[in-house]
């Protein structure tokens, strides 16, 4: 997150450092179908033996890098907010002596940070305050965001001071700080956000990535970008989009599927919502304006399609930064998506160089100093943006189901929002499906909920439903678990709570899911989309005993 002159050595060219931050999502808000490409490619399968923040090779990576830290400081304000949110990331409390430095500095460094010509130390001091107290620390965030504002030109990017070129890489952290101002109850001004990210979708190159200094071509259309180009600067213009998308409204992943074009839910059910402290609460979705959903849904699906074609993690400069803002970019994109995969590859692999490239003194080192580098690769290994994700939104809204559809050419605007239209499948036709299961349209019915239509189902068809949740594909078992909880009868639990034992997260879910529903209790046993395999088994016994007091006369489930 840190960037410009966090190096002595790095001198003015050190503020071009690049970086880029459910249960099932349903109705789909103007642009959460725009996501929806990104959805397509997030739940890949991860290796085995895969890498989460808790796994004990990450947590010993972390403690040799906080030990580092502990040691080293640095000058700079950014770098001190950066260090901390570490710190604060990992646990540590606000009393921790490296969260009291970047606070103090917040405090005394005002009238040096307001000259310097870049924002990123801005950007950092917003974003570590909102995390650590938003209410607290007000007055001080408000003072952060006015100096802000004389980054931002009137195209809509922000850049140095005294610049006019906009700078896809300030850029980014000014739409992070925007979306964590409104996560913590703040909120941004709406035309400042509507201008830049018009100005993000105007200024990617026609192949899909982002350049670092961009040329703007006003409303004639998409020109090459030639400054710097490539994964840093398209991981920052990806996640500004989203970020951005986000804050408006136009990007909001929700539970349930589209069940009518003009009746789109801005909320979660009340058992998926994590009840926030008043400090906490987020400010009101800010309005989308004139910024085109359809425009933003391409901008969307040309970068992912470019980052699906020419995705590394090792950059020639800048690495700890760069994979920093890798984490931040896969976070929203889940989040978007709906589908957060436990140990994705590009985690593990990321965990794997940092095994290899972690000094003896705990530390990691490029341009940027040991400091940095270091603070950004703990940021990382902790999957920070994904903590921010969870703690504003509520863990229930960032996994559990699919993703958004995948084919565009299904988004429709109307009444001024992006809706998917369907053809509900039915029974007989998804049991033929079931036996293509890579087939188009298998994949799009797994991404929409709301195209199963379960009616007439016979005893044959519903005897086949439950024997591919035994022995089917991963997909087909989700499939068949779906179809048989839309039934919502009795008779089908036991196979329901079978399902439970499913190796695959995504199928323990929707089985879920599918016995609150027959049970009619919404609010009713696990496991927590999350769950610890003591959770599950704990839930298993729960709807064992539920079943067997709803039908008193069945045989005990095994």
């Amino acid at each position: 997150m840190v960037a410009a002159g966090y190096s002595t050595a790095l001198g003015a060219r050190g503020a071009r450092l690049t970086g880029a931050c459910f249960d099932r999502p349903s109705a789909i808000k103007a642009l959460a179908a725009a996501a929806l490409a990104c959805s397509a490619w997030v739940a890949v399968a991860s290796p085995a033996g895969g890498y989460t923040p808790d796994s004990p090779e990450v947590q010993k990576l972390i403690e040799s890098g906080l030990k580092y830290l502990n040691e080293h400081s640095h000058s700079e304000l950014g770098a001190k907010c950066l260090i901390a949110m570490a710190y604060h990331k990992h646990g540590a409390s606000e009393g921790h002596p490296k969260i009291q430095e970047a606070l103090q500095a917040c405090r005394n460094d005002l009238p040096y940070i307001g000259g310097q010509s870049f924002n990123y130390g801005k950007c950092l001091a917003i974003i570590f305050l909102c995390e650590l107290n938003a209410k607290q620390h007000r007055e001080l965030i408000d003072k952060y965001v006015a100096m802000l504002r004389e980054h931002q030109r009137e195209h809509g990017g922000f850049t140095y001071l005294g610049a006019e070129l906009g700078d896809t890489s300030q850029t980014q952290y000014a739409a992070l700080a925007y979306w964590e101002m409104l996560n913590h109850g703040i909120s941004p001004e709406a035309a400042s956000i509507h201008r830049c990210l018009k100005w993000i979708m105007r200024t990617r190159d026609p192949s899909g990535m982002w350049a670092y200094h961009a040329v703007d071509p006003g409303n004639s259309g998409l020109v090459k970008q030639e400054n710097k180009p490539g994964p840093s600067m398209t991981a920052a213009g990806m996640s500004a989009a989203m970020i951005m998308g986000n804050t408006i409204g136009l990007l909001k992943p929700h539970k349930k599927a589209v069940e009518a074009a003009d009746e789109i839910t801005d909320d979660l059910p009340p058992a998926l919502r994590r009840q926030q402290s008043e400090q906490a609460k987020r400010a009101p979705t800010l309005p989308p304006g004139d910024v085109n959903p359809i425009q933003l849904a391409e901008t969307l699906e040309a970068g992912r399609a470019w980052y699906e074609k020419n995705f590394t993690l090792k950059v020639h400069e800048y690495q700890s930064y760069y994979l920093y803002s890798v984490e931040r970019y896969k976070s929203f994109e889940e989040y978007l998506a709906g589908q957060q995969e436990p140990e994705p590859d590009w985690y593990n692999d990321g965990v794997k160089f940092l095994q290899e490239t972690q000094l003896e003194d705990g530390s990691w080192s490029d341009e940027q100093g040991r400091p940095v580098a270091t603070a950004f690769s703990v940021l990382f290994l902790l999957r920070s943006t994904q903590k921010s994700i969870e703690a504003r939104l509520g863990e229930g809204t960032l996994v559990g189901g699919r993703g958004l559809p995948r084919d565009l050419s299904k988004l429709k605007v109307r009444g001024g929002k992006l809706i998917v239209e369907t053809t509900p499948t039915e029974v007989d036709r998804l049991l033929e499906m079931l036996d293509e299961p890579g087939s188009a349209g298998f994949e799009a019915l797994l991404d929409d909920p709301a195209a199963l239509q379960v009616t007439d189902v016979g005893p044959e068809e519903a005897r086949r439903l439950q024997q591919i949740v035994k022995s089917g594909s991963a997909g087909a078992r989700l499939m068949a678990v779906r179809a048989l909880s839309e039934m919502r009868n009795l008779d089908y639990a036991p196979t329901l709570i079978f399902a439970l034992t499913d190796p695959d997260k995504r199928v323990v879910r929707e089985a879920r899911d599918g016995l609150r529903s027959v049970s009619r209790n919404f609010e009713g046993f696990g496991p927590p989309d999350n769950f610890e395999e003591g959770e599950r088994q704990q839930a298993v016994e729960q709807w064992k005993a539920w079943y067997q007091a709803a039908r008193p006369d069945a045989p005990p489930l095994p």
